[in-house]
Parts: C-alpha cells; structure tokens; sequence
C-alpha cells in the first residue's frame, strides 16, 4: 500500500519505534531504594579510612567499668577481655592493666574494637599454685635454695612447711631466692612450699555503643557458590549493591555474588533470606525489600502473627509495633 507521494506505510511502520507506555515503565522500576547505611559498615564515607572494616553493622566497646578492684591478686594473675559476639570481619577490643601492691587490678581499654552484636566481658584469673621445695632460717624474710622460681610471683600467699606465718606473702623473687612479707620463725631444710594466688572479688562491666562509623545494618544470611563447590550458607557479610528489590550483590566469607531473596531456611547457592519479627514475635521470610515496605512470607507462629503472608508491611531497625515488622540488624 502506498500513501499519496508513493511511500509504503509498511516501511514507514518500520521506521517508527512505539513509545513504552508509561505504566510499563512503573511496573520494571523497583521501588524506592534502601539507604546504602543499611547495607554495612563498608558503605558508610565515614568508615572509609578505618583499616579493619566489619562485616556488618555491629558496634564497639565504649566503656569498661571496674565496680571492684579485687584484692590479693598476684602480679602472676591474667586479665582478660573476651567472648561476647563479634561478627564476621570484626576485630576484638583491647586492654591493658595493672595490679598494685594490695593485688587491686586496674583496666584501661586501648581499643575499642569492631564488629560487636554482644558485649564482651573482662576477666581475671589467678595464678596457678605452685610446690617448690626450700630452705628457711629463722627471724629472716628469705627462703634460699628454691627448687624452682617459675610460677612464684610476687603477692602470691605461701604456705606449708613449719616456720611460715599466717598471712605471709611473696615480696620479691630472684634466680633460686623468695623474700616474704613476714620472716620465718623456724630454721627448716628441703620441705616443701605452697604459693597460692588467693586474689578475689574482682567485678567489672563492658558497654557498647553504636557509633556513625558502626551503624546498624540488616543481617542476613547467603549462599555463595565457591569454585570447589563445597560451599554452603553463610551467616552476615555486607550488602554490596541493591540490583532489585528481591536481588542483591552480597559479599561474604565465601566471597561476592549475586544473591536472591527466598522464602525458607534451606538456602542453595544464589540464595539468600532476611528474617523480620512482628510485634507478637511471630518471624517472617523476607521475599521484597524496599526503602519502606518489606514483603513477608509467614516463618513462624502463625497464629499470632500479625501480617498476612503475602503483605507489604512497614519495616524498621527498630522495635517492631503493629503490623511494623522489625528487621533482623547488628
């Protein structure tokens, strides 16, 4: 078929591309975007020039209060700081202490560490008891010929062999010499000592606080197939980039990979789910994600749950209310 100047409509349909209906458009688009904070610590200018990024989210310790000191611990005694809950790429907090002459232990933190979903706790364990043999003279301070120093340290209680007395502790140690706090009242050779640490009573808190540099992020849980395919699912990582709102770039201990959102705890590889919890405490599957509505797929307590499967629902960090399901974070 040809127009009035000779054309063929045919070619002229061929030159004309239809224009993409508008509701088309609307349909392909996502939704809005999730604020890349949610997405893990990597994300945040702000954690930019921190050398050990933590996996996501989490927090680190702010302060560690002593509400005693203890007493009688020896210089022999170890202070620690651990356990708690630290997520992967997380580092430990740090401490340095002292034990003074009356065995009160002191703490200072020397870093605050990263990554942490439960607070540590700080320890103090005494030292060990020892057994060596001595020599003691009466009216002096000293016992000579120590079988062996290792494991003496100074606070340390002794005990034992005739000539100690009561509440006599450790005030020195040499190469194969202890000096006590009270002098013997009894010449003894080659018996054997006790040096115990009797330290007690020490008590203290560890805080945390979320700071800019550690902002809470979802969690969530993924499954990266690695190149020998022995892979299985891995617990948090970061959220590298939303693709769409039920795919995202995740990156874990396995690695980066695509991942997409699924309704159950058995993942495969190119899996991942988010957990969200009602008001009730009902938990729910998150099959879509954007910045203000998630999708939810029942999990657990059906009959108390307060969204129906299926629904968008509000979402939040925060504590759940409503129908306002919270998302599991650190």
């Amino acid at each position: 078929m040809y127009d009035l100047h000779g054309a063929s409509f045919m070619r002229i349909s061929n030159r004309v591309r239809p224009r993409t209906p508008l509701y088309s458009l609307r349909r392909n688009k996502m939704g809005r975007p999730i604020q890349k904070k949610y997405f893990g610590n990597k994300n945040l200018p702000d954690y930019a020039n921190v050398s050990n990024k933590s996996g996501i989210g989490g927090e680190s310790v702010a302060t560690i209060t002593v509400s005693n000191s203890g007493t009688l611990y020896s210089q022999g005694a170890t202070v620690a700081i651990g356990g708690g809950t630290i997520i992967t790429g997380g580092s430990a907090a740090t401490i340095s202490n002292s034990i003074n002459s009356a065995g009160n232990v002191t703490v200072t933190k020397t870093g605050s560490g990263l990554g942490y979903t439960a607070a540590p706790s700080i320890t103090v364990t005494p030292a060990a008891t020892v057994n060596p043999t001595a020599d003691a003279t009466s009216g002096t301070y000293t016992l000579t010929n120590v079988s062996s120093v290792a494991g003496v340290y100074v606070g340390m209680r002794i005990d034992g062999a005739p000539g100690v007395q009561a509440s006599s502790y450790v005030a020195s140690v040499s190469t194969n010499t202890v000096t006590l706090t009270k002098t013997m009242t009894a010449s003894t050779t080659t018996n054997s000592y006790q040096f115990s640490d009797v330290g007690t009573s020490f008590a203290s808190s560890v805080a945390l606080a979320a700071t800019i540099t550690t902002q809470n992020a979802i969690a969530f849980t993924s499954f990266l197939l690695t190149k020998d395919g022995g892979a299985s699912a891995v617990a948090n990582g970061d959220i590298v980039k939303q693709e769409s709102s039920r795919r995202y770039l995740v990156d874990n201990s396995q690695g980066i990979g695509q991942c997409k959102l699924v309704a159950t705890d058995a993942l495969t590889a190119g899996t991942m789910k988010i957990i969200a919890t009602d008001g009730a405490g009902s938990t729910y599957f998150v099959t879509k994600l954007t910045a203000h509505k998630a999708t939810v797929v029942n999990r657990t307590s059906t009959s108390t749950a307060k969204a129906i499967t299926g629904a968008a629902v509000g979402w939040t960090l925060g504590s759940a209310t409503g129908t306002v399901v919270t998302i599991a974070n650190a």
